[in-house]
């Protein structure tokens, strides 16, 4: 071997911070915001985005973790997880006598709300029930469970819940 081969090493670029996403996905704005609420300071809005990043990575890492699911929709039902813890804990806070931490965490729910997708409203929603159970044509509440299922929203635009409920009141007519 001459002496050029042996003094050349190759060449090994090891990044272990490397993430496979694009550069619209939800991951890369909650990083970038990261990075954007550290530099401006503002420590509540940091927080709630550390620990929605934190969340998700214990997500992919759990045995609860989906394999087939794109990284988008993992972040999305991080996302919505903690929304509804916060959403519960504002409820606890206030009938606890609490307004000062319901109030902290109404601005959290805030904050993660600019995350998801835009919302369907209700009069959406219940439009767009009609339409399924009219494709369906059924009409006895027991078939709840086959409009659920042909319902082709995912959560993050349509509520599960006031789905829900809007099939049970028309079913129920």
């Amino acid at each position: 071997m001459s002496f050029i081969a042996r003094s050349i090493k190759p060449f090994v670029a090891i990044n272990r911070y490397y993430t496979t996403v694009t550069a619209d996905s939800l991951v890369t704005r909650l990083k970038n915001d990261r990075k954007t609420f550290m530099k401006a300071k503002k420590q509540p809005d940091l927080n709630v985005v550390k620990g929605v990043m934190s969340d998700f990575t214990y997500y992919v890492k759990s045995p609860n973790y989906i394999e087939g699911i794109s990284e988008e929709q993992a972040m999305l039902s991080v996302i919505q997880k903690a929304i509804k813890r916060r959403q519960d804990s504002v409820e606890q806070f206030k009938a606890g006598g609490r307004p000062e931490l319901a109030e902290q965490e109404l601005q959290e729910l805030k904050v993660l709300e600019s995350y998801l997708p835009e919302q369907m409203s209700a009069e959406a929603i219940q439009k767009e029930v009609e339409i399924l159970i009219k494709e369906l044509g059924v009409s006895n509440p027991k078939d709840m469970g086959k409009v659920m299922k042909a319902w082709k929203y995912d959560s993050a635009t349509a509520d599960r819940k006031i789905v829900s409920d809007t099939v049970k009141k028309l079913l129920n007519k």
